[in-house]
């Protein structure tokens, strides 16, 4: 009896840590969490992408997460909504969704992850300079949760 009840709770235990939450207990789940996004948006030297550094970190497993990034210069309200039709230069992720219908994914593990994502130039917008552009950053879990940061940053062009 005593090692039926051991085993039971090791099993139990193990359990809950390697794998995910299912049912009710993936509700318990807390939603994304956006540690930071790094002051510098660093532009390739032929200025057709770009990168932004940001720290991140969400639960419940990758399948049906999605991740978007947006960096949007010289236009009237970038801050406001439907600022991307005003923008004159505009990068996002959403490229991605010509190579896989799930656009951008990310590792919703529980670990918090430091990642450099690309963003690339948005047909018919401008290539972006070396000033300032409003970015926006939109993490999503798979059960719908956002976590998200929104703010000026500094744009360096490579050389």
């Amino acid at each position: 009896m005593r090692i039926s009840l051991a085993v039971a709770a090791v099993a139990i235990g193990l359990g809950s840590t390697a794998a995910p939450a299912v049912g009710a207990e993936a509700d318990e789940l807390p939603g994304p969490e956006v540690a930071f996004v790094n002051d510098n948006v660093v532009v390739s030297a032929d200025r057709t992408q770009a990168t932004v550094l940001a720290k991140y970190r969400c639960f419940g497993g990758e399948e049906g997460t999605h991740l978007w990034v947006s960096v949007k210069q010289d236009g009237e309200n970038l801050e406001g909504e439907g600022s991307s039709a005003r923008a004159r230069a505009w990068y996002d992720t959403n490229y991605q969704y010509a190579e896989s219908p799930a656009g951008q994914t990310i590792p919703c593990d529980g670990n918090w992850h430091a990642t450099r994502f690309t963003v690339k130039q948005v047909e018919g917008k401008g290539l972006l300079d070396q000033s300032s552009a409003w970015v926006q950053f939109c993490a999503f879990d798979n059960r719908g949760n956002m976590a998200s940061v929104n703010g000026w940053k500094s744009v360096r062009v490579g050389r």
